[in-house]
């Protein structure tokens, strides 16, 4: 059945969720409602953009925490595909940040995905 449903995403950070997904190929649009297959809407923080349209999925802030909310029935991709890859992404954009704070270098060429399909960052220092 087509409804809004919570899932876990381990993102905490909005700028590194929008990297992500431009990363993704898809797009966002912040503080905006997104609606499911029976028209029921949540005002998300962060919703997802994919050709122009909103998606029935998006970031909402409940209680102080941002859950994602999604109709997947609605949604042209995967659940697990997309929770696994923007959590990967988010993670990525966080760790570079952090190299950038603490003044390591990190070039486009130095950043790869193994075989296992996990990103592998090589940081270095002077």
């Amino acid at each position: 059945m087509s409804h809004f449903k919570v899932y876990t995403c381990n993102v905490s950070n909005m700028e590194y969720v929008k990297k992500g997904l431009n990363e993704m190929g898809l797009d966002y649009k912040e503080n905006t409602e997104i609606v499911d297959y029976y028209g029921q809407k949540r005002q998300a923080v962060l919703a997802v953009v994919s050709d122009g349209r909103v998606l029935p999925l998006g970031w909402v802030r409940e209680n102080e925490k941002l859950n994602l909310q999604a109709d997947w029935f609605k949604v042209p991709f995967s659940q697990h595909k997309f929770t696994d890859e923007i959590s990967q992404l988010h993670s990525k954009y966080q760790v570079l940040d952090v190299c950038e704070e603490n003044r390591w270098n990190v070039n486009a060429d130095d950043i790869t995905v193994n075989e296992n399909g996990e990103i592998e960052i090589l940081a270095t220092s002077f």
